[in-house]
């Protein structure tokens, strides 16, 4: 297979970059290059990531276009809702057809840096291609690794308009900091949207002269620890015999752990069930849970399953292969 043009610019390159350092159609046709977008190419041999993803959108977007919605939150590192189409924002007055992208007209352009829109409107951007536990999920990231506060999410979804609004003021009024997954966040809202109490998140849990550990979500005033339990806990030796150490640590303090797996949560209103068990225990006199239509449908096998499908989906799934 012969080298490409030295001349062709390094990672994507557009039908005009190939046509200036003299690709013939056959060959952008042919195994030496990939088509990622219609207009858009990488050599054939170049490992697709998400970094040449959007350097192919923009070549062929206009050129202020800037990433928002889902895909700027996979450029500041979530893996969550769809990879495709990719989301672009741009003033430029007529309308930009590609299939692969979806290139959003505004008035203004939001601040952005290195052409990723700021992490609060990309948190705003994505909420209509994205459920509550997904926006949430992604609220909770952003501000555990201190990429936005929880108090800017707030307010930017405050001035939000149009569609997906308010779905992201709802979302970023149940952002939570030291939220450690979206494992954890799916749990706390299958609990909150029931109506049980609000845990703690990741609170250190122990007395004034020794701390036990930290656990997932506590009911401190009901002595209930919960803790969600991932295959990393079973398969490393290591972390299996410290969470050994940290339960027993914990019993023989008087709390109850709640122990939760990825299988018991195919089983979302025993979950909730069995957290309401240990929290009557402890003398919780609350109301009982309400599973609403919205719960169900969040918390579903299928749906769950659906949103894991979409958040790991391969970067070889999204090429735009027309031959």
């Amino acid at each position: 297979m012969d080298p490409l043009p030295s001349q062709l610019p390094p990672g994507a390159f557009t039908t005009q970059d190939a046509m200036r350092a003299g690709l013939t159609p056959s060959r952008l046709r042919g195994p030496a290059v990939q088509r990622i977008f219609s207009g858009a190419y990488l050599a054939g041999d170049s490992e697709v990531t998400l970094a040449l993803l959007v350097e192919a959108a923009l070549r062929v977007a206009p050129s202020d276009a800037v990433v928002t919605g889902v895909t700027a939150l996979r450029c500041y590192g979530l893996a969550v809702g769809p990879l495709r189409p990719l989301h672009l924002v741009t003033t430029h007055v007529h309308p930009v057809r590609r299939p692969g992208l979806q290139v959003t007209r505004t008035a203004v352009l939001p601040a952005a840096r290195h052409r990723v829109v700021h992490a609060e409107r990309a948190f705003v951007g994505a909420a209509p291609a994205l459920d509550l536990v997904e926006l949430v999920s992604a609220g909770d990231h952003l501000v555990r690794t201190r990429q936005v506060t929880s108090e800017l999410l707030v307010a930017t979804a405050s001035t939000a308009r149009g569609r997906g609004a308010l779905l992201a003021r709802r979302a970023a009024g149940l952002v939570r900091a030291r939220v450690d997954s979206p494992r954890e966040t799916e749990l706390r809202l299958c609990l909150v949207l029931a109506g049980l109490p609000e845990p703690e998140c990741n609170p250190l849990v122990g007395d004034e002269f020794e701390a036990v550990g930290r656990v997932d979500m506590r009911y401190r005033e009901f002595g209930v620890l919960l803790e969600y339990e991932g295959d990393q806990h079973r398969r490393d030796r290591w972390q299996w015999n410290r969470d050994i150490e940290r339960h027993e640590g914990f019993a023989a303090e008087g709390r109850t752990l709640v122990r939760m797996t990825a299988a018991r949560m195919n089983r979302p209103r025993a979950v909730v069930g069995r957290v309401l068990q240990a929290l009557r225990a402890g003398g919780y006199k609350g109301p009982d849970p309400k599973f609403t239509a919205e719960w169900v449908a969040l918390f579903s096998p299928s749906v769950r399953e659906s949103r894991r499908r979409r958040a790991f989906e391969p970067l070889s799934r999204t090429l735009d292969d027309p031959r």
